[in-house]
C-alpha cells in the first residue's frame, strides 16, 4: 500500500514531533487527535498508519480501546544519531555561542531545560485542544440557534 509523498511526509513529521514531545518513548494517541492534527480523512489515516507500520517508521499496538493506539516512533534513534554526528562534524562559531549561553546561566541543569521544553510542548498541545473544543462549542451554539429559530417560526 503506497501513500502519496506529501501524505507520507506529513504523517512522518507528525509522529516525529509527537515522539520528541514524549522523548522517544512509546505514547498513546486517539485516532481522532491524529486525524485532526494531520487533516487527513479517516480512510487515509488508517492507510497511512498501516503503511508507516509496514515501512518500519512506527510500531502500532492497540490502545486502551478501539479509538486509541499505542505508537512508538522507530526513526527517532536514527535521526538523533544523524543529528549528533552533524553537530560534531560541523564545529562552527555557533558552538561557541551555545557554550557561552551555558556559562550565562550557571546553576541551571540541562534536565531543567528539557523539562521546560517538554512542558511547553504539552501546553501547546493543550491550547490546540482547548481551541478545538471552543470551535466545537461555537458550532453547536450556532446549530442550536438555528433550531430555536425554526421552532419559533412554527
Amino acid at each position: 500500500m503506497r501513500l502519496k509523498e506529501k501524505t507520507h511526509r506529513k504523517f512522518v513529521e507528525f509522529f516525529e514531533k509527537i515522539s520528541t514531545m514524549y522523548q522517544g518513548k512509546e505514547f498513546e494517541l486517539a485516532y481522532s487527535d491524529i486525524q485532526r492534527e494531520t487533516g487527513a480523512a479517516s480512510v487515509t489515516l488508517k492507510r497511512a498508519i498501516q503503511a508507516l507500520d509496514e515501512d518500519g517508521v512506527i510500531e502500532v499496538q492497540p490502545g486502551r480501546n478501539s479509538r486509541y493506539a499505542r505508537i512508538r516512533y522507530l526513526l527517532a534513534s536514527q535521526n538523533t544519531e544523524g543529528k549528533a554526528s552533524e553537530v560534531t562534524s560541523n564545529e562552527s562559531p555557533n558552538s561557541e555561542d551555545s557554550s557561552n549561553q551555558e556559562k550565562a546561566q550557571p546553576g541551571v541543569p540541562e534536565s531543567v531545560n528539557e523539562d521546560v521544553s517538554e512542558l511547553s510542548h504539552l501546553v501547546d498541545h493543550l491550547r490546540r485542544r482547548v481551541r478545538n473544543q471552543e470551535m466545537a462549542i461555537a458550532l453547536l451554539q450556532d446549530r442550536l440557534a438555528e433550531i430555536e429559530d425554526k421552532v419559533r417560526k412554527r
